[in-house]
């Protein structure tokens, strides 16, 4: 499998590939880590409240 990765201006222009990834079939993907945990906000809002406190 080969994946391009191209940049694409506001108005919509491609530009040439920025890069080339060749995965082969044989591959062997590492295992995600099923989780339910969130990572913490960085939300203006949320970070203004947790210095009041």
């Amino acid at each position: 499998m080969t994946i391009k990765v191209y940049t694409v201006t506001r108005e919509g222009v491609v530009t040439a590939p920025r890069a080339i990834v060749t995965v082969s079939r044989s591959y062997p993907p590492q295992p995600e880590q099923t989780t339910t945990a969130l990572p913490p906000c960085a939300c203006p809002l949320y970070r203004q409240t947790e210095a009041a406190r």
